[in-house]
Order: C-alpha cells, then structure tokens, then sequence
C-alpha cells in the first residue's frame, strides 16, 4: 500500500480528486467519459505536470476490451454502462464506446492506494471482487451502496470489519444512537453541514474519508442492524434527515476499514 495514494474511481467532475489534491495525496482518476477527461486536464494541469495527479480515461469492466457507455446528457453522474441507470427518469442519453481495462489491471499499473473510492453507477463491484487474493490491500475503501449484505459480506472477507453507512445528502452516518451532528442538524443547525477542516464539499461530492468521516465506526452485525432500522423508517415514509421530501431516496456512500494508519497527506 502506498500512504500517500488516493484512488478516485469514477472521477465524473473532478471535485473529489480536487479534495484529495488538497490533503496532499497523489491520486489516479480513472474516468470512462472522454469529455469529463478532458474537462479534467484543464483543472488539473499543475498537478498533472508535476505528476501528483494520473488522468486514466477507460472504464472498468470484467474484462479488458471496448464496450457501450451510456452518456446522460442532463446528469453526468449517472454516466453508466447500464443504460438504465443513464435513461433514469426519460433523461436523454446516448451511446459511446470506450475502452475497458479491469480493476486488477489498474492495480498492477499504479500500485494500491491508502484509499480507495469508488462511484461508477453500476459496475462498483467488479473494483471489490479485485482485490481478493491480494496480500496488499487499501487502508479505507467507499463504494457507492447497492446491495449492503453483499458489499458488506464481501468487504469482511477480505479483512474490513468496521463499516459506516453515510448519507451522500449531508455526510451524516446512520448510526443508533443518532450523532450529535445528526441531532444538531434536526434542530435547524447547519453550520457544518457539508464541511470537513478547511473544505466545502460542492453538492454531489464524496465528502471525507476515513477518520476524517462522522460517527463511530460499527462491526459487520451492527452496521446491518441500523441499515434495516432506517430502511424501515423509509418504508413507513418516517421523516428524518437521511431523505427529502416525497421520493424517500436513499443515498448513501458504506465506507470500510481495514487497520488503523497514517498517511501522508493527513
């Protein structure tokens, strides 16, 4: 593991790896979309340059290749290989081919990271099934949440035994009892609502990572038990800060820890 290498997988706008820039991490961005790539090396030029920032512009996939990438015109992170995740809500898409490396490929390439983060609107899994047989593993993973049991049962297995749930709305986790952010929050304060240190975190960001992230981290069973607590409360359409309005959407980032480290950029 290198401490000083963040991973952003599914870079999309570029602003979380703006965030890793500014903790001090070097980090390879790994983006299918050929014009957010491109976008990207306007913001970034300086640190390409000096080499703190890798720009890898294929998607990820089983196997290496070149396959159909669905572009939605009106939400760029909805940008997937499975075209209806792109087409959500009759939204405009259309059709590009890239090319596709796996996860394990990028890897070999550019070494394991302290952090991995992963957001790539369907094929998120295939960065997690990667990293099995490895002896050299990421310190934190986060991976956009699908399906929890799987990611969960999956991630344990490869070592990561403490977990926390984390809305994208507001980067609150869900945790029993709530957080005092969380109970601050409800109360109508919302001074450090989307803030971490020196940072604002634009809307649709990752938000923070590792010990930077709110509220205790929970084991395998807990981390179940207050998914299921908060899914209910959805179910019964119970207000809480974890969703807006009538839609109910759940929108969450499971961020995994693997050992207690030190990296250099914190």
């Amino acid at each position: 593991m290198q401490a000083d290498l963040v991973y952003d997988v599914g870079m999309n706008n570029g602003d979380d790896t703006a965030y890793y820039l500014h903790r001090g991490f070097r980090v390879v961005a790994i983006e299918a979309d050929p014009n957010l790539c491109k976008g990207a090396v306007s913001r970034f030029g300086k640190e390409l340059e000096s080499g703190r920032l890798q720009i890898v512009n294929i998607g990820i996939a089983a196997k290496p290749g070149v396959s159909d990438f669905w572009i939605c015109e009106a939400h760029g992170v909805w940008n997937s290989f499975d075209r209806t995740i792109s087409s959500r809500n009759g939204l405009p898409h259309h059709r590009i081919q890239v090319p596709c490396q796996t996860f394990g490929w990028v890897l070999e390439q550019c070494g394991v990271p302290f952090y991995l983060k992963v957001d790539i609107e369907g094929n998120d899994f295939l960065c997690i099934e990667a990293l099995q047989d490895r002896a050299d593993l990421p310190a934190y993973v986060s991976v956009e949440l699908g399906d929890l049991d799987q990611f969960v049962t999956k991630l344990s297995a490869l070592g990561y035994r403490e977990f926390k749930c984390v809305s994208q709305f507001h980067f609150l986790p869900l945790q029993l009892p709530p957080t005092p952010e969380q109970l601050a929050l409800e109360a109508g304060d919302t001074s450090t609502l989307r803030r971490t240190r020196d940072w604002v975190f634009p809307e649709g960001a990752s938000g923070p990572f590792g010990e930077d992230t709110l509220g205790r981290w929970l084991d395998q069973d807990e981390v179940r038990r207050t998914h299921a607590h908060y899914s209910k409360l959805r179910d019964e359409q119970t207000s809480t800060p974890f969703w807006f309005g009538a839609s109910f959407s759940f929108w969450l980032d499971l961020h995994a820890r693997r050992g207690m480290s030190r990296a250099a950029g914190v």
